[in-house]
């Protein structure tokens, strides 16, 4: 019985654990990434891991990138299934009063120097600077388009 007892322990022992799940994109965003979509902006992002952060920039012709004139951020959040969260920027109301708005963002697909990004276009807000929503309650339909970005060389 007790040589039983250890094969069981043994056999229990080596057990392996399944191999831990694939993150979804895993790789270091950190860097600029031309759109070659829109080939007027570029991003500038910075890898942390569990969130991305970043900025658009504009191309110039000379290849140098500046910042636009009014800030538009990324928060994305990375997770088992993608990499999602936020562009920030501001917008007006109807009646002309200055808003933050948040447009949805996520990685749709993640290649080492190439990305495709979808992205809210548009957020019709009310003049409390919150979305509007549709006559029921429910949330308007966002206006997505995707965007491949390379990585600069």
């Amino acid at each position: 019985m007790p040589r039983l007892l250890l094969a069981m322990l043994l056999c229990a022992a080596c057990k392996k654990n399944p191999p831990a799940q694939a993150r979804f994109c895993n790789q270091d965003l950190s860097g600029v990434w031309l759109n070659s979509s829109d080939t007027r902006l570029a991003y500038r992002l910075r890898d942390h891991g569990e969130v991305v952060r970043g900025e658009v920039v504009e191309r110039q012709p000379d290849g140098g990138l500046l910042p636009p004139e009014e800030p538009i951020l990324f928060e994305l959040h990375r997770g088992d299934a993608s990499v999602a969260g936020v562009m920030r920027t501001r917008g007006s109301s109807p009646g002309g009063r200055d808003c933050a708005v948040e447009y949805g963002t996520r990685i749709s697909d993640c290649k080492p120097d190439s990305v495709q990004v979808v992205v809210e276009m548009s957020a019709s807000i009310d003049d409390d600077c919150n979305r509007v929503k549709q006559p029921d309650g429910g949330e308007v339909t966002p206006n997505l388009s995707e965007f491949r970005f390379e990585r600069a060389k």
